[in-house]
């Protein structure tokens, strides 16, 4: 499962898995009671994980890494029980230090803390994360083997080029062809030449 399927759904609690689309809607199914309905956009406004971020002082995070962070730090710091305002900042105090405290609001830090126990009792934080990295590292790597593909058949192309002008040898010239004058004969056409009869004197 990628962060780019899971939703958040405006009006409803919890997380969705998105399992079709419609022009008017999606097919969602709960990952916390495993129930699937399609929900109509004209109604509810459709979030996927993979888009949301939390304001830093820098600018912004992407959930994605938040996520990782929560868990990297949940022996230190488990937002298991978490309750007072008090304790919400001090807990991302401590797991985000550069969470903007004007923008991030206590509001964002419960629905945050509340798709992290959904997602942790999935077993699915190390899932959402190494994949998504994965992907990123996959993609890198192809592009860099195409790269080096087609360098590599540029330069057999041009050698194999450089090859072919060395060895073909050169056509010899033709040569202008001279017609020898025909013999001069006696004879004319159709045979030789004809004997003179002279004719008998009657006795």
């Amino acid at each position: 499962m990628k962060l780019s399927e899971i939703v958040s759904v405006t009006g409803m609690p919890g997380l969705y898995k998105s399992s079709g689309k419609r022009t008017d809607g999606l097919i969602v199914t709960s990952l916390t009671d495993g129930s699937t309905k399609f929900v109509s956009g004209r109604v509810h406004l459709f979030s996927t994980l993979d888009n949301i971020t939390i304001y830093t002082a820098d600018g912004s995070k992407e959930l994605k890494q938040v996520l990782a962070d929560m868990k990297k730090n949940e022996a230190a710091h488990s937002p298991a029980g978490l309750k007072t305002d008090d304790e919400l900042k001090a807990y991302f105090a401590a797991v985000v230090p550069d969470y903007d405290k004007e923008k991030f609001y206590v509001s964002h830090m419960k629905k945050l803390i509340g798709w992290y126990n959904i997602l942790n009792e999935k077993g699915l934080i190390e899932e959402l994360t190494s994949d998504e990295n994965a992907t990123e590292k996959t993609g890198t790597e192809e592009q860099t083997e195409a790269t080096g593909a087609e360098e590599k058949a540029e330069s057999k192309k041009a050698a194999k080029a450089d090859k072919g002008d060395k060895t073909a040898k050169p056509k010899k010239e033709a040569k202008p062809r001279v017609e020898k004058p025909a013999k001069a004969t006696s004879k004319a056409a159709g045979g030789g030449a004809r004997k003179t009869v002279t004719p008998r004197k009657a006795s």
